[in-house]
């Protein structure tokens, strides 16, 4: 078994030993006392990973072990009124976690389930304008103090997420009217997004209380944009396509030059350009809807455009070197894993081997910054870039174990030859 295997499964043993008792659930954190459900933090997560390792060990238990947390998910969601609009903890991501499960497991009751979380999920939906959106409790409040219902629009906790879930539905065939509420829901983002001289942009949210207008993926236009491309490449719909592009136009607008290549700021509000690196704010994440504009028109500019995001990320000297927007942080959303595994996007997409190089790097970084014990692999981390002494060894997806160990799993198996990853719904196919 290669390091990178051999990790992932120690990682899978820290998260064991993070099961609380009685429970096929898993503490968020170690030392932390409640579980946590969802796919940013909690055991949907953990399920991909368990499916993962199942595909590329033929593991039995593993398996098991993600069909009994399926099951207290399920028994999550009987007790749950309302859940948010977002992929990280509400609605969509359940509905995402539990159709692979079903996928793999052959459970019927988990695919009916996925798709009961999607009528919920629009049942939540107001009538907005041309579309369809959702207007609930603000996010972020605990971290910026303002309080309030807003729409939200973005990929990460909005309707472009959501939406991006129901267009992976529709290919699957879980919803009849996926399709209708994804175009919907697109729909309404057209309607408020702010057409400028480079293009269009969104925000995070409507009425925006606070300066944060970010380009980048998690909560701007690239994200948005990112929906745009894959509804053209489902509804072959040109409106779509000239958002895409548009909100495309918009990003690289953002962008200053580093080294031989380009970063985009990560809001435009700071006085002085910072730029994050991870998937979230950084080339793993706004490169997509470069790479994903590139597989549908062709045109070289938005291949080079991802390849510029990357050399700039490199320029820094990632990920060997920490910036003030890559900290100590080796998770999915944020870290080291991300970039690993747009690393090893690219690679597939362009058969450049040195982006495989980067991936190794990226895991190099990793295991030397992960602590053992009895077995088991884990990771202390920072999830917030302010609070860099606040840090925790978490078991999730997106911050923590499982999303390390995914990437991991990744490179092993990429290396093998025969790789295994379960592309979450806003990440391309590894060939266009």
């Amino acid at each position: 078994m290669s390091p990178y295997a051999t990790a992932a499964r120690e990682a899978a043993a820290f998260i064991a030993g993070q099961r609380l008792e009685g429970q096929y659930a898993w503490r968020r954190a170690s030392g932390r006392r409640r579980p946590d459900f969802g796919l940013y933090h909690g055991s949907c997560g953990v399920i991909l990973l368990h499916l993962e390792l199942h595909a590329a060990t033929g593991d039995e238990a593993v398996l098991e072990t993600a069909v009994k947390a399926g099951e207290a998910v399920a028994a999550h969601l009987g007790q749950s009124e309302r859940l948010s609009v977002s992929v990280a903890n509400g609605w969509p991501g359940y509905a995402f976690a539990l159709n692979e499960l079903a996928r793999v497991s052959g459970r019927a009751d988990f695919r009916a389930l996925a798709a009961t979380c999607l009528d919920r999920l629009r049942g939540q939906a107001s009538d907005l304008g041309a579309g369809i959106g959702w207007i609930e409790p603000m996010p972020f409040s605990d971290i910026t103090g303002f309080t309030g219902d807003r729409e939200i629009y973005d990929q990460s906790v909005g309707a472009a997420g959501a939406a991006l879930v129901l267009l992976y539905a529709h290919e699957d065939a879980l919803h009849p009217k996926a399709l209708e509420w994804a175009v919907a829901t697109a729909d309404r983002l057209l309607e408020v997004a702010e057409p400028t001289p480079e293009g269009l942009r969104w925000r995070l949210m409507s009425d925006m209380p606070f300066p944060f207008t970010a380009p980048n993926f998690a909560h701007g236009g690239a994200g948005v944009g990112y929906l745009m491309a894959r509804l053209y490449s489902v509804t072959r719909e040109t409106r779509f396509l000239d958002a895409a592009t548009a909100a495309a136009r918009y990003v690289l607008s953002r962008a200053a030059a580093a080294g031989d290549g380009q970063l985009v700021c990560h809001t435009e509000e700071a006085p002085r350009p910072m730029f994050y690196l991870g998937a979230c704010h950084g080339p793993p994440g706004t490169g997509r809807l470069m790479l994903e504009l590139h597989a549908i028109t062709g045109e070289a500019t938005w291949l080079e455009a991802a390849r510029s995001l990357m050399r700039g990320l490199t320029h820094l000297g990632a990920p060997e070197t920490r910036s003030k927007g890559f900290w100590n942080n080796h998770g999915q959303c944020c870290g080291d894993a991300g970039v690993g595994e747009f690393a090893l996007l690219m690679a597939a997409r362009t058969g450049d081997e040195s982006y495989v190089d980067l991936a190794r790097r990226c895991a190099a970084v990793i295991l030397h910054a992960s602590v053992q014990a009895d077995g088991a692999r884990s990771w202390l981390q920072a999830e917030h870039r302010d609070r860099p002494d606040f840090l925790e060894s978490q078991t999730g997806y997106m911050q923590g174990a499982a999303g390390i160990a995914s990437f991991l799993l990744h490179l092993a198996t990429t290396i093998e030859g025969r790789p295994v990853k379960i592309a979450l719904p806003d990440w391309p196919r590894l060939t266009s």
